[in-house]
């Protein structure tokens, strides 16, 4: 035998060995590469199906603040409110605490909440119920906030969800906060004292003030989301509900400024009207804006779990690629006939 021929012999077993490992060194390689990628795409997942019960509760938390500002109004004006309503909002929040509330880390603040509410006057001196019901008001937004935070809705890594979140979850909640307060003081006015209802004035100043402010914020929101999606329907869904909210407002303000001046006294019935108008406005948008926001989010999983299926696909199809060769090469050993034996 030749020299040559020796050292090809000598190379064929480094060479079989070579082709049978690289196959398996692929395989590897591409099973990391996947779990990396199921990996990723279990966090996104998982991080929007959070932010969709942050978004429940809080779909259970709008009615209850209109409930809570419709009894706080009943209350001031000596009407009687409608207790059903703000059971019912009581009891459907409870629901969703119980099913969500470790989950978002709610329970110790919504039992406060809960205990302030049944605790609430139902009659007796305006400025005591206005500050009962503000109390509330603002346990209410706090525990929104948590809300918002713990379900990772403050967070959100696309810029229509993220503008949409914070208009429904902060901009209009304190929207409608602030409108019961600017309501309930200016139906006061008339029968405080000319130094009462000096201070009073101030009080509600800052209270449409704050409304104004929250009105701006919530319609920048809306446009930048409107500007930065790729929705083609989102615009047509909100744009109208908001242009409402806004005339509610613009309506709900002015009726301060002839009493800034002194000339007139408040029509208790045109407060009431601007209110009830000013709430059915919020609410209808609330309702808009929380399920857009839940359509994002469920098209978002959705998306995700296409890239789940076609990367396992991609996975499977690439492995059984890559060992192909080690494969029939195994199977070529098995079918070649073996020596006989010697006797």
């Amino acid at each position: 035998m030749t020299a040559r021929a020796r050292q090809h012999q000598r190379g064929r077993p480094i060479g079989a060995v070579a082709r049978l490992l690289l196959p398996i060194f692929l395989a590897m390689s591409v099973t990391a590469l996947f779990a990396m990628v199921w990996q990723s795409v279990g966090e996104q997942s998982d991080f929007a199906e959070l932010e969709r019960d942050g978004v429940r509760y809080i779909q259970a938390l709008g009615p209850l603040e209109i409930a809570l500002t419709n009894a706080g109004s009943a209350a001031v004006n000596d009407r009687e409110a409608a207790p059903e309503e703000l059971g019912r909002a009581v009891d459907a929040v409870a629901a969703v605490d119980r099913e969500l509330g470790e989950r978002l880390s709610t329970q110790d603040r919504w039992s406060g909440l809960r205990a302030k509410i049944e605790a609430l006057p139902s009659e007796g001196d305006d400025a005591e119920i206005i500050a009962a019901y503000g109390t509330v008001g603002d346990l209410l937004l706090a525990l929104m906030d948590k809300v918002r935070n713990s379900s990772k809705l403050v967070r959100d890594p696309d810029a229509d969800l993220y503008y949409l979140g914070d208009g429904a979850t902060q901009e209009l909640p304190e929207s409608i906060v602030a409108a019961a307060r600017f309501t309930n003081l200016l139906t006061t006015l008339s029968d405080l004292s000319p130094a009462e209802r000096s201070a009073t004035l101030i009080d509600v100043s800052t209270a449409g003030s704050a409304l104004a402010s929250n009105a701006r914020d919530l319609s920048d929101d809306v446009r930048l989301a409107v500007e930065g999606t790729g929705s083609q329907s989102l615009g047509s869904a909100l744009l109208s509900r908001l242009d409402r909210f806004n005339r509610s407002v613009d309506t709900l303000l002015p009726l301060l400024t002839p009493l800034q001046s002194g000339r007139t006294g408040v029509d208790p019935e045109q407060v009431g009207r601007a209110r009830d108008e000013m709430q059915a406005a919020a609410a209808d948008l609330s309702a808009a804006l929380l399920t857009q926001i839940d359509i994002g989010l469920a098209d978002r999983i959705s998306s995700l779990d296409q890239r789940r299926l076609l990367a396992s696909g991609i996975f499977v199809f690439s492995v059984l690629l890559a060992l192909t060769p080690a494969g029939l090469a195994l199977l070529r050993r098995l079918r070649r006939p073996r020596p006989p034996e010697s006797a």
